[in-house]
């Protein structure tokens, strides 16, 4: 059986409320469907109040995935059918395949940089934000992107508390922080309002502030992930050329062992890991300067051989780390000298040192 006859049975499968398969729904709910190599995305339209937005992606998904030739799937769901501004084709071109297509916002960075974590509380946004500014400070064009759409830090890390994207047309303009373009779906919800959110919703949700964010290009886009291996690092997979990942960790084994694994399903879905970051490797007394490696010390680093990537980097415990982040006004923005500053400008030529190599 051929791909075409093969989604179409996959789509006839699925059954509306009405009984109807959803290959023959009334109006067409299945808009489009694009196909590269083992990748399909898959654009359905449906009104803002329908019902099926809460189940039906999930469950063209997991059809889809029965074909065996589709690993990757990405669901757009649109209120209306977007507008073909294209010129009329001709009857030539009109029958001819859909030529293959795959779905890649942010191409107009050089790097995608995708910041990681197996597990939470190890540091992950504020080694994001503090990457980018060193970055930032090298003479980079640095965005930052918050993908964690149940525990944005930005707005708080960046001085934007409560702060709301402007508008330009149809699209969301990025907030300037400290020099960098930002923008978190914390700029958008209310701070104490849970998102409460499945799968799809939150594929979608990051697809939108994707495409409908006027995001301005440059040398580096740093994504904030949040901790685990769950729908957004695998939307993110499937939505952007990401030009690899950064690993987050602190020393003791029960962090590394969820490092590890964050490791593994980036190559699963082949991304490169560029490197790992030992974050609270220990502590520098600032009166004697005796260090005291409270969370053990070294476990990144000899993770890294594990994991075959490059070890970039170990960032001490300091107070003022903390205190950046909590007062909107990160470490490597207030011009410190200090243990960790250095730290994170040595992270930040290690990883351009790993990309030009690559």
């Amino acid at each position: 059986m051929d791909i075409e006859k093969q989604f179409e049975s996959a789509f006839a499968r699925i059954a509306l409320p009405n009984g109807q398969p959803l290959s023959s729904a009334e109006p067409e709910i299945v808009h489009g469907c694009v196909i590269n190599n083992d990748f399909a995305k898959i654009t359905l339209i449906l009104p803002e109040d329908s019902p099926l937005r809460g189940y039906l992606p999930a469950q063209v998904e997991a059809e889809v995935k029965q074909i065996e030739q589709i690993g990757r799937v990405a669901i757009e769901v649109l209120t209306d059918p977007p507008v073909e501004n294209e010129p009329p084709q001709t009857s030539a071109t009109q029958s001819a395949p859909q030529q293959p297509k795959r779905t890649a916002y942010l191409q107009n960075y050089e790097a995608v940089i995708a910041v990681a974590s197996g597990k939470g509380g190890v540091g992950k946004s504020t080694v994001s934000v503090n990457l980018a500014l060193a970055l930032s400070q090298k003479g980079y064009k640095v965005s930052l992107f918050d993908a964690d759409i149940y525990g944005p830090s930005l707005p708080i890390m960046t001085g934007r508390r409560g702060e709301k994207p402007s508008v330009s047309g149809n699209h969301l303009l990025p907030i300037e922080s400290f020099g960098m373009h930002t923008l978190s779906i914390g700029n958008l919800v209310e701070e104490n309002n849970a998102v409460i959110w499945r799968g799809p919703m939150v594929h979608q949700a990051i697809e939108q502030l994707l495409r409908d964010t006027k995001w301005p290009g440059g040398d580096f886009m740093i994504i904030d992930l949040p901790p685990g291996t769950g729908d957004v690092q695998l939307s993110l997979s499937q939505l952007c050329e990401l030009t690899g990942s950064v690993i987050v960790s602190t020393p003791q084994d029960v962090a590394l062992i969820d490092a590890i694994k964050a490791s593994q399903m980036f190559t699963k879905v082949e991304i490169d890991v560029l490197g790992i970051v030992e974050n609270m490797s220990f502590f520098a007394c600032p009166k004697c300067g005796e260090e005291t490696p409270i969370f053990s010390r070294h476990g990144a680093e000899n993770a890294s051989a594990q994991m075959n990537t490059q070890f970039l980097g170990a960032i001490p415990i300091e107070m003022d780390v903390r205190k950046g982040g909590d007062d909107g006004k990160p470490l490597m923005a207030r011009n410190l000298d200090s243990p960790a500053t250095v730290a994170f400008n040595k992270i930040a030529d290690n990883l351009v040192k790993v990309l030009e190599e690559g």
